[in-house]
């Protein structure tokens, strides 16, 4: 009797010891972000907090970056698994030979665009023209003012640029040493039209001038994609998910982010409120989010190669795929 007892209870810990396994074998990663934590990263929070990815057999750490180039360099060397910066800067680095891939866009519409105030403003492209404007270096958005000038026939010899550290790019604008500053949507406007207490702040979007382009998305690094496919694709479509929950539940969204940054919940969810016009897209909503397209990568691959110092095109297949999102 006894040893059948015993027999049952280490049958019922073996038994115990398989239900457990799946959790002591969560594949532990790491999401590198483009920047300091803004309401538009809340998606990966909510996948976090929410258990999402701990149930797909992930082990999810989300670290901040600092900025575009530093995420793709720290992913692209094996430091991270995963990244998440501007897709037209992903092309020019796979088109040197950077080993990553993209796998689902979150971003689909370029956030980048012109502050000005609205006693001075920059309403249309020619208005531009005559005015000086503070721009930082090597920024999506300073890569692609070019484009949006060709684009809309202003005359570049009638506008002055000024370069300024990305810190300074604002304070520059907001204290009249210069007549406008570019910037994106949820970063710089949003930080210029709360600084600003007594000036109505202008917004133009290149976006709506014909610069068509992807932006933010999840990256891989490819040799982890050979090795572990599985753990990609739960990644990815755990990610996925997380957006669209987003998008239906903003102040649950914002509020796990806040768990993570110094940043109120508030100004979080002003930062989400404004990238989501960028995100839940009717091109999104058709596509299925996350899903990417021939026709925006041609696009955004065009403008890289003309406007960003992007070689040569890279074949779509060397560049992104769907199969994880799918």
């Amino acid at each position: 009797m006894f040893r059948s007892a015993l027999k049952g209870l280490l049958l019922a810990a073996g038994s115990a010891s398989i239900l457990a396994s799946p959790l002591a074998a969560e594949t532990k990663v790491r999401m590198y972000l483009d920047f300091l934590v803004n309401g538009y990263h809340s998606p990966f929070y909510v996948a976090k907090e929410k258990g999402w990815y701990k149930e797909a057999g992930l082990d999810v750490t989300i670290s901040p970056g600092k900025g575009t180039a530093d995420s793709i360099k720290t992913v692209g060397a094996g430091n991270a698994e995963f990244g998440f910066p501007d897709f037209g800067a992903l092309a020019k680095a796979v088109s040197e030979g950077v080993p990553l891939t993209a796998l689902a866009a979150f971003v689909h519409d370029t956030p980048s665009g012109i502050i000005s105030f609205a006693d001075k403003p920059v309403r249309t492209p020619k208005d531009l023209e005559g005015k000086t404007i503070a721009v930082a270096p090597f920024g999506a958005t300073a890569i692609m003012l070019p484009a949006f000038a060709k684009l809309s026939n202003v005359d570049t010899s009638k506008v002055k640029t000024v370069t300024y550290n990305f810190g300074a790019i604002v304070p520059s604008f907001l204290t009249g040493k210069v007549d406008a500053s570019i910037g994106y949507y949820f970063g710089e406007y949003l930080a210029a039209r709360t600084e600003s207490k007594n000036k109505e702040i202008v917004w133009l979007s290149l976006a709506k001038f014909g610069v068509k382009t992807y932006a933010n998305g999840i990256v891989a690094n490819n040799d982890f994609m050979t090795k572990d496919p599985k753990a990609v694709e739960a990644f990815v479509k755990t990610s996925v998910r997380a957006l669209a929950y987003t998008f239906q539940h903003p102040d649950e969204a914002v509020a796990y982010a806040a768990k993570y940054t110094e940043t109120p919940a508030a100004l979080l969810k002003e930062q989400l409120t404004l990238a989501m016009e960028l995100m839940d897209t009717d091109e999104a909503k058709k596509t299925g989010y996350g899903v990417m397209t021939a026709e925006k990568w041609a696009s955004t691959q065009k403008l890289q190669v003309e406007f960003g110092g992007q070689k040569a095109v890279v074949a779509d297949d060397k560049l992104w795929t769907n199969k994880f999102v799918k």
